[in-house]
């Protein structure tokens, strides 16, 4: 049977365990403190390293070490850290998006960059090798970018892909207006078909410098043309110089020949004269009269003769002539017929088969003329195609140059009776009419409906087409074809500003 404890002993017995307890709790506390300093140092160089990456999370970043500083209890750190929870996982949302673009832009620049000398080859390809590691980090991509960009900055300058682009559509404009025939019009159309495609600069150069060659070919192929026109022709009018001067020739002999028949004659006739005078006898007179009359009668039949032979020379050489005058007025109408046809198509733009802007100056200053004398009415018109850009990039430039040729149907179809249609440019169209701005806005506001009713189809996809127009009169004394242009033009701004497919006059 225990011996219970008396109070002193209970007393000391408690003394001791309260020492003991107050001893656990200084560690334990002591142990808080600690650790407490540490997380508090740890976050404190958490926020050092994630300062600069966001600028919220800097914010709260900032407010969470204060108050660390200050020993802040929980109840006042629980909602800053909760905002920061928050801010954490819509930045991890961002830069796991930001990285995955990342990616797709270095993998783009591995295939882009082209090195030129094999250290290059060899650095792009370690980059690549870098680059196909199962990482997704900053860390991982920051090396490889700095790398691509040195690299980059190595490669020779070019053109950007716009320009490249722009570039090329220029050309196929103005190829639109050039006419070949034969093989440099096969050539032509490949050339066509190719700038229909993308291209990159070094393409497009080799292509520019194709057409160069066509059409210096070409030049150099009418240059020839117009030599061997020129040799034919000289050749031929030295042939009719040729038949004119043995003509000359032959004329003088024969006149030399009539000169010495007609002296011939005139001493026959003298001698007769002397023998009627000095004969005696009649028998003796007819002897002699005889005799010169035969020599006179054989005469006569050498000057008929030689007569003849002049005539039929004549006619011969006449028609000599003739032959080779009609030759080169031949030639000379072949020739005048093949300007005729190239002037033509000087005038008329390939793609539409409208008159081209060449055409339009010319009939332009021709009825500025007529209008500076009071003779008729004056007033222009120019037409776009609205959004003509989106059809190109959408559908191709196939399906450009087929829109294009189909307002330009519609537009000569409907305007022809009363005015002059032509492709200004791109997809612009102007039109000249002999009379007032209100018959010239209702014939262009009747044209626009139409337009805007036809039926576009592409890749199976319904598309409508519209156009926008500026009208301008000429009204002042003072007024110039550049002038009432401008305004037109400046009346096409406003209507394109104004919503697009509609027709608006000059203010």
């Amino acid at each position: 049977m225990a011996i219970p404890e008396t109070p002193q002993e209970q007393i000391q017995h408690l003394s001791k365990k309260l020492q003991q307890s107050i001893q656990s709790r200084k560690q334990l506390e002591d142990h808080y403190l600690r650790d407490s300093q540490r997380y508090s140092e740890f976050v404190n160089e958490l926020c050092l390293a994630l300062s600069g990456v966001d600028t919220e999370l800097d914010g709260l970043l900032h407010k969470l070490r204060g108050h660390l500083q200050q020993n802040a209890a929980a109840a006042v750190l629980e909602p800053i850290m909760q905002g920061l929870s928050d801010v954490i996982s819509q930045h991890t949302i961002r830069l796991q998006t930001q990285l995955k673009q990342t990616n797709e832009s270095i993998r783009h620049a591995l295939t882009s960059i082209k090195p030129h000398d094999n250290d290059s080859r060899s650095k792009l390809k370690r980059i690549a090798n870098e680059f196909e590691q199962p990482t997704m980090t900053v860390s991982h991509y920051m090396p490889l970018i700095n790398q691509l960009l040195a690299l980059a900055y190595q490669q020779p300058s070019t053109q950007t892909e716009t320009e490249v682009t722009q570039y090329q559509a220029q050309l196929l404009d103005l190829l639109s207006e050039v006419e070949f025939s034969g093989n440099a019009a096969d050539t032509l159309q490949q050339v066509k078909v190719a700038l229909q495609k993308p291209q990159t600069s070094t393409t497009l150069l080799a292509i520019t410098l194709k057409v160069m060659r066509l059409v210096f070919s070409n030049i150099n192929e009418e240059r020839r043309s117009a030599q061997t026109f020129l040799q034919q022709l000289n050749a031929s009018l030295e042939s009719v110089q040729n038949v004119l001067g043995q003509t000359i020739n032959r004329s003088a002999d024969f006149a030399d020949q009539r000169l010495h028949l007609n002296q011939k004659l005139k001493n026959g006739v003298s001698e007769i004269s002397a023998c009627v005078t000095e004969a005696c006898e009649l028998h003796d007179l007819k002897e002699s009269v005889g005799l010169q009359l035969q020599t006179l009668s054989e005469t006569l039949n050498q000057h008929l003769k030689l007569h003849e032979e002049e005539r039929l020379s004549f006619s011969s050489n006449t028609q000599a002539m003739e032959q080779r005058l009609r030759e080169t007025e031949a030639q000379v109408a072949h020739y005048k017929q093949e300007l005729a046809k190239q002037k033509f198509r000087s005038l008329q733009d390939n793609l539409t088969k409208l008159p081209n802007r060449s055409a339009f100056e010319e009939r332009l200053n021709l009825e500025f003329q007529r209008w500076i004398k009071g003779d008729t009415e004056l007033t222009i018109a120019i037409i776009d195609v609205d959004h003509f850009k989106n059809v190109n990039d959408n559908f191709g430039h196939i399906a450009g140059d087929k829109t294009l040729q189909v307002i330009a149907g519609t537009l000569s179809k409907a305007l022809k009776d009363s005015g002059f249609v032509c492709r200004y440019g791109g997809e612009e169209f102007a039109i000249i009419f002999c009379s007032n701005e209100q018959d010239a806005y209702q014939h262009i506001e009747s044209t626009r409906d139409k337009v805007a009713n036809i039926p576009f189809k592409f890749k199976s996809e319904d598309i409508r087409i519209t156009i926008s127009s500026g009208i301008a009169k000429f009204k002042y004394n003072e007024d110039t074809p550049t002038a009432v242009f401008e305004r037109a033009d400046k009346a096409l701004y406003d209507a394109k500003n104004s919503g697009r497919n509609r027709v608006m006059t000059a203010k």
